[in-house]
């Protein structure tokens, strides 16, 4: 695929459009639960295979975990990991489409929903 490159900022805004997009009634239950931008994967996937071609990651407890009082003092938090995201697509309109999608596959970790059942409830969002 050839690269599309955006500026830091530029990505960012695409995301929090993405993010304002989704319904209201979805967001209010996004207590405690940051986006982060990074240019690629970090420390946070040592752990995992593949981790070079990960597009997202949500690291934290899920929502129900949280209401439980399993939260600790930091944030969940969704890492869209930049590179890897520009890398996978070919043109500014598929660029807004993968964040959305990235975007919503790791918000719905946050909701307890694994990547087996992302794939059987939203084949495209896998």
């Amino acid at each position: 695929m050839a690269d599309i490159r955006v500026s830091k900022t530029r990505f960012r805004a695409l995301a929090e459009a993405e993010l304002a997009a989704i319904p209201l009634e979805l967001r209010e239950l996004l207590v405690n639960v940051t986006i982060e931008v990074q240019d690629e994967p970090g420390p946070e996937t040592a752990d995992l295979e593949d981790a070079e071609e990960l597009l997202g990651l949500y690291a934290g407890p899920t929502r129900e975990d949280f209401l439980a009082g399993a939260h600790g003092s930091l944030p969940a938090k969704v890492y869209l990991y930049q590179w890897n995201i520009e890398d996978s697509v070919d043109t500014l309109a598929e660029l807004k489409s993968e964040i959305r999608i990235t975007l919503r596959h790791e918000l719905a970790h946050h909701f307890g929903f694994d990547d087996e059942e992302l794939e059987r409830v939203w084949p495209e969002g896998v």
